[in-house]
């Protein structure tokens, strides 16, 4: 598949490829179905997603371009956000506030964004949907205790 950053097919099949890493074992169709509640975004170079601490009100998937992640209450530390990875999910979730801000740092950077009013629609009227968001979440946060776990343990003490 060629990866075109224009809203074709083959960017949206290549979306779907790159949800179906995220939800492995899952039905095609069913995460087909979950990528339907998402709208395709573009963003440039400077644009600001989202701030630290504004409330949490969509996830986003990123396709193709470069964000970054800072923790704006450490000093400015930062971390690179890949290709694939999905972004907001947990505050979306369990409606939090942000835990960073994230800036773009490429031109036509794409993002497919799940709005809250398009979570809550998914809820109501398709929860099976709505589970692979809740497997996301949890898979991320299980990484997120192993990195820490596993800092703790080689370094004796925590991440930054």
């Amino acid at each position: 598949v060629t990866l075109v950053a224009d809203g074709t097919v083959d960017e949206k099949h290549y979306a779907l490829k790159l949800l179906l890493r995220q939800t492995p074992g899952e039905d095609v169709t069913l995460v087909e179905k979950f990528l339907s509640y998402f709208t395709r975004e573009i963003y440039n170079n400077g644009d600001t997603l989202w701030k630290q601490d504004t409330m949490s009100d969509s996830a986003k998937l990123l396709v193709c371009g470069q964000l970054v992640s800072m923790l704006e209450n450490e000093t400015g530390t930062t971390e690179p956000i890949s290709i694939g990875n999905m972004i907001g999910e947990s505050g979306l979730v369990q409606k939090t506030n942000r835990n960073s801000t994230v800036y773009v740092l490429k031109d036509n950077t794409v993002l497919y964004s799940l709005s809250r009013q398009a979570w809550e629609t998914m809820k109501e009227n398709d929860p099976k949907c709505a589970h692979l968001l809740y497997a996301i979440v949890v898979r991320y946060l299980t990484h997120r205790v192993q990195h820490v776990s596993n800092r703790i343990f080689e370094t004796r003490c925590l991440p930054i």
